[in-house]
């Protein structure tokens, strides 16, 4: 310990053992299977968490609100497996990058399978609107092995970050050196230009935000030389985990810390320590996507809709961002489907776009292309992300799944009468929230504002992440956001549109 705490700087120090790392396995090479601990979060590919079973979870007893038990925890779960499925089939296909990646075979499986589903809800005029896409950035393969003295390691956790620049094909051959935190501190006296460099980075909520990215350290590691950067993310286990874009000129990828602590292990004995880095990236073209639609109509042709957007692409099987979402939505089809025709006062249309999980951000690109015929005549939009979780907590160097969900973030733009009726609505159902608006606005983001709109998040620890499976989403948590959500578009439709905008400033 003496050794490594001679890498960092105070400051990065106390940051540091305030999240400590998971320690190095005695093997080699890390394996991907479960953690021995009880709590800890494994280094599983698909297993994930020991989450609760379904039954187990806390559940809030609500009067006044039989008429929402119909929509269904346990149908919602199985449409989140069946996502979580199309994902898994992928990576069996042979693939190394992974997911419901956007204009791969699994995009339009899943798209396929969207439109599908809602025929079977009750939708109406349901197509496939496609999309052809720019060049797409695509890892196709990698490989990262440390040296030290006849001893080699696999860093089987490594993921590259989102956009990375791949290697030439023969790889790089780099020394490796370990600069803390990456704090402007960590780096005087230390030569990184041309070496391999490691940053240690503490996620706050989710780890896709974290301090590396906070404190700019990866920025940094760049501008300074560095040949290659590898963000060590401290949390239990050896977890895969996607980071957002860096923008750096040399490759760069996430490990985890088990990982992370077998190349400190190496590098304390003083000797050399060398990083063999193989990243083949391609840019991929004449891809395509597309939009799924599907309309719920109103008794009147002339009618107000209710526009409900849930992004279908994902990272790994992608349990809550978005499984959940496109269940949401399904599941609101079905409901309001059954409402006899004469009885519809707003039409309730679904949008499952192609998502953002992507350079381009083509789910943002084509709200804002289309939000003028998309929003015409719409009274409210919803946004259908991340819509249920478990709740994960923390102990020392333990991850533990609850039997508890959430909490979700929120932001509703409109008037007061809207906030308050939505925000009741989630009390009711017992859904765990933040006190105050904030967070992430997500696939809306371009077009929230434009009419009055809702969105409730969970954004946690997992997200992006290999563990966040279809186990995650506990059915009691699907059930409550959706039935919510019904609610609210019920009262909506009691009350005239110009009761929903917020007010003119």
């Amino acid at each position: 310990m003496t050794k490594l705490l001679s890498y960092l700087t105070p400051i990065s120090i106390a940051l540091l053992l305030a999240t400590p790392c998971a320690q190095a396995q005695n093997s080699q090479a890390r394996s991907l299977s479960a953690n021995s601990m009880s709590c800890t979060a494994p280094s599983g590919e698909s297993g994930g968490l020991q989450f609760p079973a379904d039954q187990s979870y806390l559940r809030t007893a609500i009067s006044g609100n039989a008429a929402y038990d119909s929509i269904d925890g346990m149908r919602m779960k199985q449409l989140v497996e069946e996502q979580t499925a199309i994902a898994r089939r992928y990576r069996d296909a042979g693939n190394q990058f992974w997911g419901r990646i956007i204009g791969t075979a699994s995009d339009h499986e899943t798209a396929d399978w969207m439109a599908e589903q809602l025929r079977n809800a009750g939708a109406e005029n349901v197509r496939l609107n496609p999309i052809d896409l720019p060049p797409q950035w695509l890892p196709d393969s990698w490989e990262l092995t440390a040296s030290h003295n006849g001893q080699d390691i696999s860093l089987v956790s490594a993921w590259p970050t989102y956009g990375s620049v791949g290697t030439a094909p023969g790889g790089l051959e780099l020394e490796l050196i370990d600069v803390g935190l990456g704090m402007e501190t960590d780096f005087q006296g230390r030569d990184v230009n041309g070496k391999a460099v490691i940053v240690h980075s503490i996620p706050t909520s989710g780890a896709i935000i974290n301090s590396a990215r906070q404190n700019g350290a990866i920025r940094r590691a760049d501008e300074k030389g560095a040949a290659a950067i590898l963000v060590v993310l401290e949390l239990p286990g050896n977890l895969q985990m996607s980071l957002y874009e860096s923008n750096t000129a040399v490759p760069t990828l996430a490990i985890g810390s088990q990982d992370g602590a077998a190349l400190q292990e190496m590098l304390t004995s003083g000797d050399s320590v060398t990083l063999n880095v193989k990243l083949e990236v391609e840019e991929l073209t004449e891809l395509s996507t597309s939009t799924v639609r599907g309309v719920v109509p109103a008794a009147s042709p002339d009618a107000e809709k209710i526009v409900i957007v849930a992004h279908r692409d994902s990272l790994f099987e992608g349990g809550s961002d978005n499984a959940s979402g496109v269940a949401t939505a399904i599941e609101l089809v079905r409901y309001f489907a059954r409402v006899p025709l004469d009885q519809r006062l707003r039409s309730i249309e679904i949008v499952g776009t192609p998502g953002h999980h992507n350079l381009t951000s083509t789910g943002f690109r084509w709200l804002s292309e289309n939000q003028g015929s998309l929003l015409q005549n719409a009274a409210l939009l919803i946004n259908a992300e991340h819509t249920a979780h478990a709740l994960v907590d923390r102990w020392g160097g333990e991850l533990c799944a609850t039997n508890a969900v959430g909490p979700f973030s929120w932001r509703i733009n409109g008037s007061a009468e809207l906030q308050r009726l939505t925000l009741q609505a989630f009390d009711d159902f017992g859904i765990p929230r933040w006190a105050e608006t904030g967070g992430p606005t997500g696939e809306i983001r371009p077009i929230a504002n434009a009419v009055p709109s809702i969105v409730l998040m969970h954004a946690g620890v997992l997200l992006h992440s290999n563990i966040e499976t279809a186990g995650a989403v506990p059915a009691i948590s699907l059930a409550a956001t959706t039935r919510a959500y019904a609610r609210i578009i019920d009262e909506v439709n009691r009350l005239e549109a110009s009761r929903l905008a917020p007010l003119e400033k």
